[in-house]
């Protein structure tokens, strides 16, 4: 009984060097970060390896000393900015000071019964009240960008300031207005036009996969894609006139798909092997060996499908090419045996298990699975 409870406590003891060994790691990158005069990533870290284990002691006691130096860097940030009144990178410091107390205000309670005595916890109202100075902020940054000029990217940037100030302070002045121009500024409107000799389930699989590509992305609620009216895609790709309908154009053209029918090719092996048995003479019983000679027939089996598509996208509204690629895809099955014939050994065994390759249709299906993936991440990427 006693060596049973022994094992066990030895077990529980190593169980809990292996849970202790993550918050340890943590910890080491924290004090690293520290070295390199990093506080707020540092405490970003310790606070992680709280998370893990609120009775971290070597965890907890560093987080204590890094958690002001970490909101002193931040504030330091953002008074940086604020003199060259950058208030873009001014919110995005500010965006380190939010996360920092959010970290500490969310922490276990046992965090804050450790540390309640000598780390301040921030109040609900202080954090309520940053986040409203922030949306101010964001404002501001959004309205640096309201008289100029915008490209494509810098349109998007207007939104996502807008949008952050929204989230933060949806009440001050007329932000959530000027959101909405922003966003409907920063709006793609895309079509896409597939050549004629692309088959349907192509066109299919390649849109639905695009929308897939867009909707884990930031930019998602700023890309639709819209049913195609041709007359319509063909005036906005000729002309680069660009309306309510579309702004971007997608031409994909279907180069080719090759089908290589299924082939065998054969290799023959000799192979030798010596067989013994026994010979009455005179002198008695004598053990003899016979070399007899077999043949290895391997085979290789093959076939594959391949699919070539190019294309490229414009933005009607100024004629520029923003995304362009060739991409290929591949679906191929192949699969080896081997016969035996001739004076075979009894242990080697003639019988072997000869398969189907995989049809046409399915090879063509992995083809086009595999270029569909390619394309479809470059757009979306670059839309």
């Amino acid at each position: 009984m006693k060596k049973n409870k022994l094992i066990f406590i030895l077990l529980l003891g190593l169980m809990l060097i292996g849970c202790s060994n993550v918050e340890e790691r943590i910890n080491n990158k924290a004090i690293s970060e520290v070295d390199r005069g990093n506080y707020i990533k540092a405490s970003y870290l310790l606070n992680d390896a709280i998370k893990i284990n609120p009775n971290y002691l070597d965890g907890m006691v560093n987080y204590r000393n890094v958690y002001p130096q970490a909101l002193t860097q931040a504030v330091e940030k953002i008074g940086e900015y604020q003199k060259v009144s950058d208030y873009k990178l001014e919110a995005y410091a500010y965006e380190d000071l939010l996360k920092l107390k959010n970290n500490y205000y969310y922490a276990d309670d046992l965090v804050h019964q450790k540390l309640g005595l000598s780390l301040e916890i921030p109040t609900i109202e202080e954090l309520y009240k940053l986040k409203g100075t922030m949306g101010k902020v964001y404002y501001s940054a959004g309205n640096e960008l309201e008289e100029r000029k915008l490209n494509r990217e810098e349109k998007r940037e207007k939104y996502f300031l807008y949008e952050r100030g929204v989230e933060l302070s949806p009440k001050y002045k007329d932000i959530v207005d000027h959101r909405e121009k922003a966003y409907q500024k920063a709006l793609v409107k895309a079509m896409i036009k597939f050549s004629k000799n692309t088959p349907t389930i192509y066109k299919n699989n390649l849109e639905s996969q695009v929308k897939a590509n867009i909707a884990k992305g930031k930019k998602r609620t700023l890309i639709r894609l819209v049913p195609l009216d041709d007359k319509k895609f063909v005036y906005a790709w000729k002309n680069n006139k660009a309306d309510n309908i579309i702004n971007t154009g997608i031409k994909i053209d279907l180069n080719y798909i090759t089908r290589t029918p299924e082939s065998i090719k054969k290799s023959v092996t000799p192979l030798t092997w010596s067989e013994q048995y026994v010979v009455n003479t005179k002198n008695g019983p004598v053990v003899k060996n016979i070399r007899k000679t077999y043949f290895k027939h391997d085979f290789y089996k093959s076939a594959n499908v391949k699919v070539s598509f190019t294309y490229i996208m414009k933005d009607t509204s100024t004629g520029e090419i923003i995304g362009s690629g060739t991409f290929d895809g591949i679906g191929e099955d192949n699969y080896k045996w081997s016969t035996f014939s001739g004076n075979i050994p009894k242990a080697q065994s003639g019988k072997n298990y000869v398969r189907k390759l995989k049809s046409k249709k399915e090879l063509t299906e992995i083809a086009l699975r595999d270029v569909v993936l390619k394309m479809s991440l470059d757009i979306s990427d670059k839309i």
